[in-house]
């Protein structure tokens, strides 16, 4: 990924190669197994008054059924945020009465200095 990727293009492109389906901030249809993924955007490495990068908080959700297994996708995940640039997620079980969850929460830095002077 170039560094002028936003941070939306890396998530996109590292969840797609997981070969599940993937979906940036909310998916309402009907599939039982998919990722989506959201983040909390930080400024970051302030100088001359004005930050000069972003932080960003990252969590993915993995949704399939009760009755698979997650244990190898899990690690497939991990793994494609891990090699985009992201820290080494933490997982974190929220399954229910409907089905099994997973939130992978990173971090990921934008370093490419595109807040600061001048810039809106």
């Amino acid at each position: 990924m170039s560094a002028a990727a936003s941070v939306d293009e890396v998530l996109q492109q590292a969840l797609e190669g997981t070969g599940l389906p993937t979906f940036p901030n909310l998916y309402t249809g009907g599939l039982l197994k998919y990722l989506v993924w959201t983040y909390t955007e930080i400024p970051a490495v302030f100088a001359d008054g004005a930050p000069h990068a972003a932080r960003y908080l990252v969590n993915v959700r993995f949704s399939l059924p009760h009755k698979e297994d997650p244990s190898g996708m899990k690690q497939v995940i991990r793994w494609a945020l891990f090699t985009a640039g992201c820290t080494w997620p933490s997982i974190l079980p929220i399954s229910d009465s409907e089905g099994q969850a997973y939130v992978f929460e990173c971090e990921y830095t934008d370093g490419g200095g595109w807040y600061g002077a001048g810039n809106p």
